[in-house]
């Protein structure tokens, strides 16, 4: 927690107190009077802080949540991504050719007549390790086909593939060549390429091709031997569906972490919460079996200590979606409570900081077909609740504020002395030291309280455990000159707040926090100077 009740009302005390004060020995000074001993109070502070204020100052409000009977709790949310499928899925290219050879009844066809259509029917293999191809719809990449050809005469080549189409249309494209030598090429987009791979002998990854030639005669003579090539090239192929058999594919992404603010700033002491809580929800949209597991969630302090989280399950529980379930997505969940694994104890480290991965596999040998889109991922999103609701004893936390005390005639201020009047509605015990200190040589040079100081004791609970008065506190605070003299010397506040929740018959029951407390923070300063100043 980045401020708290206390660094509010330090924040106040050595900004606005000290330049009212400033500003008011300059206007005592500035007075045609005789010999004057005035007494000059200054109210500063009015103030009503509930916990969502203190929280805002914390930067925490964003995640607070109030429960239907007004109670608490903050929820930390991060969400974890896979790589999709297309990121882990790479498409081979595939590469196809042939050589042809004219027979001699085709060429006497040729000779005699002037023209002749040849069709060849293959199956090619559409390579792709050791997975196996149903289907496969392109939403990009490029089909480049070339032809060479010993012929003088002119070609019309069709490339067929039978158990295809290209937005609903039939995918034939071809090429043409009318002059010797023959060496064209060209580049065909497939995106909305849709073909099915199980019409061949294998019943899955190949492609049913008709290849068609049709030559027209032309000026030069028709030789013995004539030959036709061809190469076919899938390149830059991006899939929008796939279907198949899958072996095993690899969808981790890179480790994440997860920021709790509230602990951010705590330098010791132990908070345990009554019912902590941390929901891991899944969202699966891989068309086939996946295996997940965290492989790391730990917790770390502003100590840099440690503690990793157990009790986590393994494998998670990730759902299945079946062929018939193209396109959707499905949700499961598991939650973590101090019941089933380690969280008191994880929690109770005051992690500031999560660091957490997950592995995601398609384990090999999978049973079955399976599918899966370009866009298929699992997501996982991990929420951490913290109910205000708990025992804390010395739990500490600590910030730094710069600080910067100018008195032009500190010899004419006799004393300070400040007012601090509040009304704890919470039910926890507050105390709380302030340091002077140069930064520079990060010596401490004075602190505000002779030792730590309860400022704001607990508000008065039921047998219910709900304050049911405030309970209020005034603390005075002198610094006379030599005090206001040495703390001129330092540029930093250092601010340590303590949290002990009350003991009842040498326990410490758990307390609850609602969205009704409050803290009244009521400041004034009174500073006694001395003028001296000729008639």
């Amino acid at each position: 927690m980045k401020n708290s009740i206390l660094v509010v009302m330090s924040c106040l005390v050595f900004s606005a107190c000290i330049s009212d004060i400033t500003d008011t020995v300059d206007k005592v000074q500035n007075t045609k009077s005789i010999q004057w001993n005035p007494t000059i109070a200054v109210p500063l502070v009015y103030s009503r802080l509930a916990l969502r204020d203190l929280l805002d100052e914390a930067g925490d409000i964003d995640f607070l949540e109030v429960e239907s009977d007004g109670s608490l709790k903050l929820v930390y949310s991060d969400e974890y991504i896979s790589q999709t499928a297309e990121e882990a899925i790479d498409l081979e290219d595939q590469s196809y050719g042939e050589t042809f050879t004219l027979s001699v009844s085709e060429l006497a066809a040729l000779n005699s007549s002037g023209t002749v259509t040849v069709t060849y029917e293959r199956e090619l293999t559409y390579i792709s390790g050791p997975n196996e191809t149903d289907r496969i719809s392109f939403k990009a990449g490029d089909l480049v086909m070339g032809l060479t050809s010993t012929l003088d005469h002119e070609i019309d080549f069709t490339f067929r593939l039978l158990d295809a189409t290209q937005n609903g249309n039939a995918f034939e494209p071809t090429l043409n060549s009318s002059s010797f030598p023959h060496n064209v090429a060209e580049r065909i987009d497939i995106a909305g390429l849709d073909i099915d791979c199980t019409q061949g002998t294998l019943g899955h990854s190949q492609l049913r091709v008709e290849i068609e030639m049709t030559i027209t005669k032309g000026g030069g003579a028709v030789k013995p031997v004539e030959t036709i090539s061809y190469t076919a090239e899938l390149e830059n192929q991006q899939f929008q569906f796939m279907q198949g058999f899958f072996d095993t594919q690899n969808f981790s992404s890179a480790s994440s972490s997860l920021d709790l603010a509230f602990f951010e700033n705590s330098t010791g002491g132990s908070f345990t919460l009554a019912d902590p809580r941390i929901q891991m929800i899944f969202s699966n949209s891989l068309g086939f079996p996946v295996q997940a597991s965290v492989v790391q969630f730990d917790g770390t302090n502003s100590e840099n200590n440690t503690v990793g989280l157990t009790g986590l399950p393994d494998p998670l529980p990730v759902p299945i979606l079946s062929l018939s379930e193209v396109g959707q997505v499905k949700v499961d969940s598991f939650s973590l409570n101090k019941g089933n694994s380690n969280l008191a104890d994880f929690i109770n480290n005051r992690p500031s900081d999560i660091a957490y991965e997950v592995s995601v596999t398609s384990p090999s040998g999978s049973a079955g077909r399976q599918w899966v889109l370009d866009t298929s991922k699992l997501g996982v999103k991990i929420n951490v609740e913290v109910p205000f609701e708990g025992t804390a004893r010395d739990f500490s936390i600590e910030s730094t504020e710069s600080f910067n005390l100018e008195l032009e005639s500190t010899q004419e201020l006799k004393e300070v002395l400040m007012r601090l009047y509040t009304e704890n509605g919470f039910p926890i015990d507050v105390a709380t030291q302030v340091y002077f200190e140069d930064s520079v040589g990060n010596v401490l040079i004075d602190s505000l309280f002779d030792s730590d100081n309860l400022i704001l004791p607990a508000g008065q609970l039921d047998g219910s455990g709900r304050v049911i008065s405030a309970n209020p506190k005034t603390i005075d605070i002198t610094l006379d000159n030599d005090r206001v003299e040495r703390i001129l010397d330092a540029n930093r506040l250092r601010i340590k707040v303590f949290f002990n929740t009350p003991f009842d018959n040498g326990t410490q029951p758990d307390v609850k926090f609602f969205d009704d407390y409050d803290i009244l923070i009521q400041l004034g300063v009174q500073a006694e100077i001395l003028v001296e100043q000729d008639l």
